[in-house]
């Protein structure tokens, strides 16, 4: 499936520009249930800075991360993109833009993030990773056989902020992560990439997102030019598949010229 993405870039229509955009954890880095231990391999590293540097295309980044975080885990060029916690922070460079509700959501997360570190005491592997402006509530380190009444008591907990409108659930793979209830995620993220590169560039993009998680399903489903590409085999809107972050280092090596 590798050669099959690559010809498909190499097929993309002339005067379009390429915007290669990737998740983070279980894409660039194998995943971890400590969220602090994910870092790229020092090949990964290197052929996403020789990626990035490029001047013909334009990379970017969009994570469930914090975007510092990621930015931190990549030391990549100013002319890389960074998309943190499903788009609602992104960068370039020194320019940064914010979701106009991010300051007022953050307040509701703090009462619910208060709500919930009680929870976590009271079952075993429960782990609470707190973004300051999300939550993200790790149900893999609990026992399988527990897993279902660990998280009817999370949502339990969460449900008045649900209700009231102040904060959002996104579902990913064994984490529930409480936002604020701001219509925004990781495909209104691509959009928003896909329109500042063709202002800056004067092309229409032509755009690869590449990411393993479900919440990767909303980039997925924004491409209107380009492809998907799940990293996995589960059931998604990606038109093609890689088997795991080594395919992905081989598609950056390719990429970055050394292919």
């Amino acid at each position: 499936m590798l050669q099959t993405v690559i010809d498909t870039i190499l097929a993309r229509p002339a005067g379009t520009r390429l915007v290669f955009l990737s998740d983070f954890d279980g894409t660039l880095a194998e995943f971890d249930d400590n969220p602090v231990l994910p870092w790229p391999t020092r090949e990964t590293q290197r052929l996403l800075a020789a990626v990035a540097d490029r001047s013909d295309m334009s990379f970017g980044i969009v994570s469930g991360r914090r975007l510092e975080d990621v930015r931190a885990r990549t030391v990549l060029s100013d002319h890389a993109y960074f998309a943190g916690l499903h788009g609602l922070e992104i960068a370039i460079g020194s320019e940064r833009w914010q979701h106009p509700d991010f300051e007022v959501g953050r307040d509701h997360v703090h009462v619910l993030s208060d709500e919930l570190r009680r929870v976590v005491p009271t079952v075993g592997g429960l782990f609470l990773e707190d973004k300051d402006i999300s939550i993200a509530m790790h149900l893999r380190r609990v026992r399988p056989d527990d897993r279902p009444t660990a998280q009817a008591l999370v949502e339990r907990t969460a449900s008045p902020f649900l209700e009231s409108g102040e904060v959002r659930c996104l579902r990913g793979d064994l984490v529930l992560e409480y936002l604020p209830n701001v219509h925004w995620d990781k495909g209104e993220a691509t959009r928003w990439i896909i329109r500042d590169v063709e202002a800056r560039f004067g092309q229409p993009a032509w755009v690869v997102f590449v990411g393993d998680d479900y919440t990767d399903e909303d980039a997925f489903e924004a491409i209107e030019q380009g492809v998907g590409v799940l990293v996995g085999s589960r059931a998604t809107a990606a038109r093609y598949k890689l088997d795991s972050t080594s395919d992905v280092t081989a598609l950056l090596a390719w990429l970055a010229g050394e292919g």
